[in-house]
């Protein structure tokens, strides 16, 4: 090795220990540019790529690691990088690198229990057990895994196993035991005795019971602390996960942009380090645009986080249910809380009120009674105000359904009470409307219009554009009937039961919902209004014939096209019809909507459906075939339809 290979050398290990991560990073690069490195010091070029965001670099670096560890018979050292590796590939969503290093750990580690190496061997172990589900199994391992880490003097790992005991106990039930492993864990990251890695983690995991358990006010003052931590030691990784969550408080403080900005962020962030959590990010995502009242953007934000292996929820069920797709946000919403792994089950707080709500709205009381007593076990346990005040919502809730208005009001405004002491505007609001309607209920107009009025200004200053508009159609009343001559447009989607069987639950939510922006798309583009959207199902008003015919031709060719560049697309049925009907506060009714529901019924899949009306309207320009007369239920006169050829 030459002197300046050697001067190349110990200034990327001097600028490693100050954790000037970019410096290190170059310098042990050109060294191994020179000559290559050993195991160590390619160990340290990893960890140096990783925190300066060099993610495939460091990959390849930790694996050259491990064989320099193995080649030179240091077993320990070729463990300790496989499982660095078990863990990035874990990160990555990769199980079957995942299950392959850790393996190899195992193979290194064969009749050697005695070292730091097993300790962080079995810390894995428990970790994933527990992550399975398997709490007591896994809490067994941990405890383990902590006793050789004591043993042996490795902080890192026992500080390690502290937090993830503490995650183990509290879902077992022992949550004394289970925070004060939290606090101990967290003393130990904030003494500065800890490795980069290690602290990080705990500092996120923190936050992470925090905000499990409701307790927003401890989430949010960690969040910063973390933020802080990143900046002093200059990394990079964990800043996005502090993101993510810094974006949760946000949004629960109702300071919406700043959290769209955050989630944005920290999704751009972990997508290259870690994707596994950037779909956490991409979900609350998802969650603030929905209450931006972006709809499209929400989708998509849902989508990508489906797509990385999370589901999305309650998110992605509060938007259906806000579309009016009562089937899905139930099926969403009971599969999510039916989850058994214990990461699911550990945030169930942050979804059984959403499932009280989505219950409510589909008529089953008793699913609702059920959801909202899981709720006020979580609440009584937690001690959390935010909790306490979403049992106090939900109560309220039921008790409206259940006709009980005065019993209604009385919890709802101490659910209110509650979300202002924890500084949740969006909550309060959403409370507030609930309010007014108890009052409406007992005939106090005046008063549901001041709760209505304080809600409609809640929304409007946090930026929740969509319930604003919502509150200010309440507080308007019913507008004028309107007689008006529109296109209507009824679409679904031929057989979809017998697909929900052969592609299962969330195959079939994912068809969907690329299904729903397609269409979408398609009526957005050609000036439709959507009106219902009820299943796999549309109602769409459209202000002219021809717009309505072009845009169903759009749909099928769009679906066509999926269908031979894809392999599959479902098949859709597309029924039009043009009359004379009442509008009414942005629905329509009238014979004419009867007509056209009846004329999509009577479609088959692949099918533009015409009527007459619509066609005459519509002028020249279209191919039709198959005209004929159909008799129509609950219609006196036939109808004369014809298919609209799209191809």
């Amino acid at each position: 090795m030459t002197t300046a290979t050697d001067d190349r050398l110990a200034a990327g290990r001097a600028a490693f220990e100050r954790h000037e991560w970019a410096e290190a990073y170059d310098a042990l690069r050109a060294a191994d540019g020179d000559s290559p490195l050993a195991g160590e010091d390619l160990e340290r070029l990893a960890e140096a790529a990783r925190w300066s965001r060099h993610f495939p670099e460091m990959l390849d670096t930790f694996e050259r690691a491990e064989g320099a560890f193995a080649r030179a018979g240091d077993r320990r050292g070729a463990a300790r990088v496989a499982l660095h590796l078990t863990w990035e590939h874990y990160q990555r969503g990769d199980d079957a690198q995942t299950t392959g290093w850790f393996g190899r750990a195992a193979t290194h580690l064969e009749g050697d229990t005695t070292c730091a190496e097993y300790g962080r061997f079995l810390m894995l172990s428990g970790v994933s057990t527990v992550l399975d589900g398997d709490l007591e199994a896994g809490r067994d391992l941990l405890q383990q895994a902590r006793e050789v880490a004591r043993s042996v003097g490795d902080a890192d790992v026992e500080g390690l196993c502290r937090i993830y005991l503490g995650h183990a106990l509290v879902n077992l039930g022992d949550t004394a035991a289970g925070l004060a492993m939290v606090d101990e864990a967290t003393a130990a990251a904030m003494s500065g005795t800890l490795g980069v890695q290690a602290a990080g983690s705990i500092y996120c995991s923190t936050i992470f019971l925090c905000r499990n358990r409701g307790d927003w006010r401890r989430a949010g003052e960690w969040t910063d602390a973390s933020l802080r931590w990143c900046e002093r030691e200059s990394v990079t990784g964990f800043p996005g996960l502090c993101r993510f969550h810094h974006a949760e408080v946000m949004r629960f403080r109702g300071a919406l942009e700043e959290a769209e900005r955050d989630a944005l962020e920290a999704v751009e962030e972990l997508i290259a380090s870690a994707p596994r959590w950037a779909a956490w990010a991409y979900h609350e995502l998802g969650d603030v645009r929905r209450r931006r009242g972006n709809v499209a953007g929400a989708v998509d934000a849902f989508r990508q986080a489906s797509e990385l292996g999370f589901d999305p929820q309650p998110g992605f069920a509060l938007l259906r249910l806000d579309e009016g797709d009562l089937v899905t946000a139930q099926r969403a919403i009971r599969r999510a809380v039916a989850d058994q792994a214990m990461l699911a089950q550990e945030s169930l707080g942050l979804v059984l009120p959403a499932q009280v709500t989505i219950e409510l709205a589909a008529g089953d009381l008793d699913a609702a009674r059920g959801a909202l007593a899981a709720l006020e076990a979580r609440a009584d346990q937690s001690t959390s105000t935010a909790f306490a005040a979403a049992a106090s919502t939900a109560r309220g809730e039921l008790a409206l359904a259940e006709g009980r208005p005065e019993d209604a009001g009385r919890e709802l405004r101490r659910a209110g009470q509650g979300w202002r002491e924890v500084d949740a505007p969006y909550e309060g609001a959403r409370t507030r409307m609930l309010l007014a309607r108890a009052y409406t209920a007992e005939g106090d107009e005046t008063a549901a219009r001041g709760e209505l009025e304080a809600a409609q200004s809640a929304f409007q200053r946090i930026g929740a554009a969509r319930d604003a508009e919502r509150v200010a159609d309440l507080l308007e009343g019913p507008r004028p009937e309107i007689r008006a001559v529109r296109t209507f447009v009824f679409t679904d989607i031929v057989d979809s039961t017998k697909l929900v069987d052969v592609l299962g639950d969330e195959a079939w939510d994912g068809l969907l919902s690329w299904h729903d922006r397609t269409l979408r798309a398609c009526f957005e583009a050609h000036g439709g209004k959507e009106v219902k959207h009820e299943g796999d199902g549309f109602f769409v008003a459209f202000p002219d014939s021809r717009s309505a015919i072009e845009g169903a031709c759009a749909i099928q060719r769009a679906l066509a096209d999926h269908r031979r560049d894809h392999g599959f697309a479902p098949q859709v049925r597309i029924g039009l019809h043009t009359a004379e009907v009442t509008e009414r506060s942005g629905d329509f009714v009238g014979k004419g909507v009867h007509a056209a529901a009846r004329v999509g019924a009577a479609a088959v899949g692949g099918e533009i459906l015409v009527s007459r009306a619509a066609l005459d309207a519509a002028g020249d320009g279209f191919q039709v075939r198959d005209e004929r007369a159909l008799e129509l239920k609950g219609l006196v006169a036939p109808v004369e339809v014809a298919s609209v050829d799209w191809r």
